[in-house]
């Protein structure tokens, strides 16, 4: 993001003198509040997030365009918005729990006190971490997901799919991967570390990913994919949003055409098998009954390990739930 001018806060002007536009006034304020050149993904991601907010908030009677006037009311009326959304499927409620944390750091970094603050919970309901649909991300879906985005000129996109599959990839981390490094690792030691675009910035030089067939596929695949003078997928010229609009998101109805349900199921069906070859049984979504539960600890760690999760938790929502049952069938506690 280039350089903010430098705003002084006025609660009697406008945005409270941070810019004309809510928007721009946001990007500020979250620049001020985390530093302008720190947690660049973390400012991105709320600023995206508060657009949906902004958009609510325009077709109100009368609308609301400064941010000034948005009022605890305004945010509980959202955040009903929101439930109602999720009660009728047309979203997840993890999702609907991450706009209302980013409306609460939002009024947070703008107003610099928290007077506006709702509990995600409590607003629009729990999530579940633990994964109970299989993701079905088999590679013959991978491959016809591709061969569509080359259909429409998408190769960027393409090779998005393929690091997410193969690697099991964060969209931040596939997207500004640093391909040529990532070359010369698996050239030298057939693996390859997970830095760049990492979850809050989250890095652990141990995070090694195997790279065997398919991973040389899509690294190969996403090289060709860049211009000469590029190192990532992201375009020199190209901002992090500009990427996202232009290369992944149309992704999202081309894997619902070959029957995979989310870029997220990509990853989970990385895990799964990551899972099984590790533990040597299914993954807990593919069968019930006991389980060796040393394996499916050496299981879950190998995923946590290459997923780059700082809790062994985490694993649920990619494998499923742990069986609380030996595969003798000793009841014993988890």
């Amino acid at each position: 993001m280039k350089k903010q001018k430098c705003f002084k806060r006025n609660s009697s002007k406008r945005n409270f003198g941070l810019g004309h536009q809510p928007g721009y006034a946001v990007k500020v304020a979250l620049a001020q509040g985390y530093g302008e050149n720190d947690h660049h993904n973390t400012r991105f991601t709320h600023h995206s997030r508060f657009e949906h907010c902004l958009v609510w908030l325009s077709k109100l009677d009368p609308p609301i365009r400064d941010l000034r006037k948005i009022t605890l009311p305004h945010a509980i009326e959202y955040s009903k918005a929101l439930a109602s959304f999720v009660a009728s499927g047309d979203m997840e409620v993890s999702y609907a729990q991450n706009l209302i944390s980013t409306l609460n750091t939002v009024m947070r970094a703008v107003r610099r006190d928290q007077t506006i603050w709702l509990s995600p919970a409590d607003a629009v309901g729990k999530r579940s971490y633990i994964r109970t649909t299989l993701p079905l991300a088999t590679w013959d879906k991978v491959l016809d997901a591709v061969r569509l985005a080359e259909a429409m000129g998408n190769y960027r996109g393409a090779a998005l799919v393929l690091l997410w599959r193969a690697f099991g990839m964060r969209f931040r981390e596939a997207a500004l991967a640093d391909l040529h490094r990532m070359k010369a690792e698996a050239d030298i030691y057939n693996a390859v570390r997970i830095l760049e675009g990492t979850k809050g910035g989250f890095k652990s030089e141990d995070r090694r990913i195997p790279v065997e067939s398919v991973q040389w596929q899509a690294l190969d695949y996403a090289l060709h994919s860049i211009s000469g003078t590029g190192t990532c997928l992201i375009d020199t010229n190209n901002s992090l949003k500009e990427f996202l609009n232009r290369h992944a998101n149309p992704l999202r109805s081309i894997l619902k055409n070959v029957g995979i349900e989310c870029p997220k199921d990509l990853r989970a069906e990385n895990f799964i098998e990551i899972y099984e070859r590790t533990s040597g049984q299914l993954a807990p979504l593919k069968q019930t009954g006991g389980f060796d539960r040393e394996a499916d600890s050496a299981g879950r760690g190998a995923v946590g390990h290459q997923g780059g999760h700082k809790r062994s938790t985490i694993s649920s929502s990619y494998v499923g739930k742990r069986d609380r049952t030996n595969r003798g069938g000793e009841e014993v506690r988890q």
